[in-house]
């Protein structure tokens, strides 16, 4: 009963929120995505699994009933026919019995529920996204609060031992023989989802510590909001999180265009983390990674299943039937289940092989077409958050959750969106000796 009245709260908060402003609405759905996790393990009930998309459901409501603007309308143009397309497809192979009707109900989230998240990445404009970024950095300042009081504390005492944590519990490997010591998960599901969510959350948070209209307050909150990010980065433990974080460290250092002021303050961000990690040993697994360890996780994700599934399953396996996010109690329910850890083998067992082109498609469009702005004042955000997008989707193959990760898929998903945003200015044009502002597309 407790799990029925959060998904409804969670809904109908979100879509009155949402009526507020459309920033409001998207804040709020990451404040129930952040909290989801914690939530989700203290109240295991079957409800609790959908309370995330009960709050979509509000924001996709919300959305609708006001409409959009015309400017709005231009900056998803561009987007809008790939959205269409990869929602079209599965929605179609729902309509083939596949798997169980719940499996494929849950199978609609990555194909189909969470994929609208890139037209709101490609809807927002600058000041939007700088105040997104701020709350961003407040909720990583909730989450690193956690994280520290489970380091500290234990994690018993804010995750029960249930069949919800139980991969949480077997994640105790970042000191070699200590098994007591594990991979904190802060608010989140895992650990993973901890690491990979501040990884996310660093092409806004830098992007809008850049602003030149950001006040001091602003600049303090989101410098704190970097370095919660860069220490949850470690807390969670995910030796690939924390090879993205390095590679986005060494994007921002690549950038000429930098103020050395900016470059200065952020190096001091990553001395501060750097510090603590180089003094406390539960946070330097990622120096137990090499060359092996690599070998073989790439052999296990990219192996003859994958293969296997390619030709045995040229339509898929029904919606869901890759396995992912499926919960514990519906998992008898899964027919012909396969274990594979490739996200785009998952795409695959859900949704075929065109499905899994389309997919690829769209992602190597998007990264081959999407024009910067050399000059706009998100310039160092929106490259970071290109290559944030290739890294992601570039190994993707080693893994699988990226596209219906909690709230990992929102983000990644606002973050491609938003590489398809148009770039607009305002031009002045003369019409009967006054002057009226108007929009123009210039990529």
């Amino acid at each position: 009963m407790a799990s029925i009245i959060l998904c409804g709260v969670a809904s109908v908060v979100v879509y009155w929120c949402t009526k507020r402003s459309l920033v409001a609405g998207l804040n709020a759905v990451l404040t129930v995505g952040y909290a989801y996790g914690i939530v989700r393990a203290n109240i295991p009930q079957v409800f609790s699994h959908f309370i995330f998309d009960a709050g979509i459901g509000g924001l996709y409501l919300g959305t609708l009933s006001g409409g959009l603007t015309p400017i709005q309308k231009l900056r998803v143009m561009k987007v809008r026919g790939w959205v269409i397309f990869l929602i079209l497809w599965p929605m179609l192979l729902f309509f083939i019995p596949v798997q169980d009707i719940m499996i494929q109900l849950v199978g609609m989230r990555g194909s189909v529920w969470f994929v609208p998240f890139l037209l709101f990445g490609a809807l927002i404009d600058d000041k939007e996204r700088s105040r997104i970024a701020t709350w961003l950095a407040i909720l990583n300042l909730l989450a690193l609060a956690f994280a520290l009081a489970e380091f500290s504390l234990g994690l018993s005492r804010f995750y029960p031992h249930n069949a919800v944590t139980e991969l949480i519990y077997q994640q105790n490997d970042v000191v070699k023989g200590n098994s007591s010591a594990f991979r904190i998960p802060a608010i989140f599901v895992n650990q993973a989802s901890y690491s990979a969510t501040m990884v996310l959350s660093m092409p806004l948070l830098l992007g809008a510590w850049m602003q030149t209209g950001c006040t001091k307050k602003q600049k303090a909150v989101l410098t704190a909001g970097m370095i919660a990010a860069m220490l949850g980065v470690f807390l969670g433990a995910s030796r690939t999180q924390a090879l993205f974080l390095f590679a986005q460290l060494l994007t921002v250092a690549s950038f000429a265009r930098i103020r050395l002021s900016h470059l200065a303050a952020f190096a001091m961000i990553g001395v501060v983390v750097g510090y603590w990690v180089y003094k406390e040993p539960r946070l330097q697994r990622f120096t137990q990674l090499d060359a092996d360890i690599v070998e073989e996780r790439v052999h296990g994700s990219v192996n003859e299943n994958f293969l296997d599934a390619l030709f045995e399953y040229p339509l898929g396996n029904g919606l869901g039937g890759g396995g992912t996010s499926i919960p514990y109690f519906l998992q008898d329910r899964l027919r012909h289940p396969v274990a594979i850890e490739n996200e785009y083998g998952r795409i695959l067992l859900e949704t075929g092989i065109p499905g899994m082109v389309l997919w690829v498609a769209f992602i190597l469009v998007t990264l081959a077409s999407a024009a910067s702005d050399p000059t706009g004042p998100w310039r160092v955000g929106w490259r970071l958050a290109r290559v944030t997008v290739a890294l992601n989707f570039g190994t993707a193959f080693i893994g699988t959750g990226l596209l219906t990760a909690i709230p990992g898929a929102f983000m990644i998903l606002f973050m491609t969106g938003w590489l398809w945003a148009p770039r607009l200015r305002k031009v002045r044009i003369a019409a009967d000796d006054a002057f009226a502002s108007v929009y123009s597309a210039t990529g």
